[in-house]
């Protein structure tokens, strides 16, 4: 049964020089992010440079810079540009390379899935040495045919999740300048890293024989996307482990504060929960009034070892405090409405009996009909004082012929 099918990964990172001395520091695992790093396997292992390779490495870009100095001094002296000249000697040496946002050099890794490196046995590939090797192998012959001497330093991890291959390439190349040839460093220089298509298809074919085939050609699918009117898929960016893992310690983080934040404000909640309680129960008690303060009541019972029933301090008994008055409040408008309401009743059924007198009186002697008006007189000024809608109204009875109102 034929093995899984695994791409092969191959990645290009711009480099600076002074980037170097954090890549040695990371190589001998002292420097850099060493969280994913285990430190039971064995460190990683050199494959191609020496191990002074990045010392050289310095130097010979500083030999570079002075060459092209020397050059370009000459040529102003040449040339007779005396003002230049020493302008020029002034400023010192340039970089011996175009300015850019990747760096004139490039790290470089190469791997595969950690499944692959796990595989014991294929019906593709005769394993007579492990995985590991195989890889490593075809990886250094890669290296070196296609970048030549300017592969300055190669190295496999072999202590973290999966076994990968890092390597730096200097890009050297050699440009007419100041009447002369000058060295500089120009990653255009090699195809590979001109062209990523053409480098995915180089190890794609290259690491065939072991195996692995090429990657998923993403650019290639935007672009028939694109072509044939459709969404084009979505080309990830590759983020490296550190800068994952910074990422994810800084989401931990803020999740922990939230959490913590959530937790304070349920605490914070209870505790005022419980001084509302306080407060209902004080109040139930008759120990304080709605306001907070000691009820008459309960002063004279007060001892040296009573305790006030709540802290004024908490926002809970603010709560409570604006709770009950809220409460006193709408149960005072409530107690109005209905003693208005009762007493407009009362009124009605007053006024309903007065016409029945009315009625009655009409039947009696005159003597008998105005006794009963007086009378009417003093009692109607009484219901009108207790009708609040009488107010502004005529409080007292008209007479009319002598006759009762």
């Amino acid at each position: 049964m034929a093995s899984k099918k695994h791409p092969v990964v191959l990645r290009f990172e711009g480099m600076d020089p002074t980037d170097i001395g954090g890549y040695e520091a990371h190589r001998y695992r002292k420097g850099g992010d060493l969280g994913h790093i285990d430190r039971n396997k064995p460190k990683p292992r050199r494959l191609i440079g020496s191990e002074t390779w990045a010392e050289e490495a310095r130097a010979e870009i500083e030999l570079m810079k002075v060459e092209t100095f020397a050059a370009e001094l000459e040529d102003l002296d040449r040339r007779n540009r005396r003002k230049d000249l020493e302008k020029r000697r002034i400023e010192g040496p340039r970089d011996p390379w175009r300015a850019s946002r990747h760096g004139p050099m490039r790290e470089l890794i190469l791997t595969a899935n950690k499944d692959w490196f796990d595989q014991t046995e294929s019906s593709d590939v005769e394993f007579s040495t492990s995985q590991e090797e195989l890889f490593e192998e075809r990886a250094v012959a890669w290296l070196r045919d296609n970048f030549g001497d300017d592969v300055i330093h190669a190295r496999a991890d072999l202590d973290e999740q999966a076994y990968h291959i890092h390597a730096v390439i200097m890009p050297r190349a050699t440009v007419r300048k100041y009447g002369t040839e000058c060295r500089v460093l120009q990653p255009s220089v090699h195809p590979l890293i001109k062209d990523y298509e053409a480098a995915q298809d180089s190890v794609g074919e290259w690491f065939s024989e072991i195996g692995l085939v090429r990657g998923e050609k993403r650019k290639q699918a935007i672009r028939d996307a694109l072509n044939d009117g459709r969404t084009p898929p979505i080309n990830p960016r590759h983020v490296r482990p550190a800068e994952w893992r910074a990422k994810e310690e800084q989401r931990l983080a803020e999740k922990a504060v939230e959490v913590e934040t959530r937790e304070r404000d349920v605490v914070e909640r209870e505790e005022d929960a419980a001084t509302v309680l306080a407060f209902a129960d004080a109040v139930a008690e008759g120990e304080i009034d709605t306001d907070g303060r000691p009820a008459k009541s309960a002063k004279a019972n007060l001892t040296s070892q009573t305790k006030p029933p709540v802290k004024k301090a908490t926002l809970g008994f603010s709560a409570a405090r604006k709770a009950f008055r809220a409460v006193a409040k709408r149960l005072g408008a409530r107690a109005d409405e209905k003693a208005q309401e009762r007493i407009a009743s009362e009124v009605a059924e007053i006024r309903a009996a007065d016409e029945i007198i009315l009625e009655i009186a009409r039947a009696f002697p005159q003597a008998q009909r105005e006794r009963i008006a007086q009378i009417r007189r003093t009692l109607t000024a009484k219901i009108m004082a207790l009708d609040p809608r009488a107010k502004g109204r005529s409080k007292g009875p008209n007479s009319r012929s002598g006759e009762p109102q």
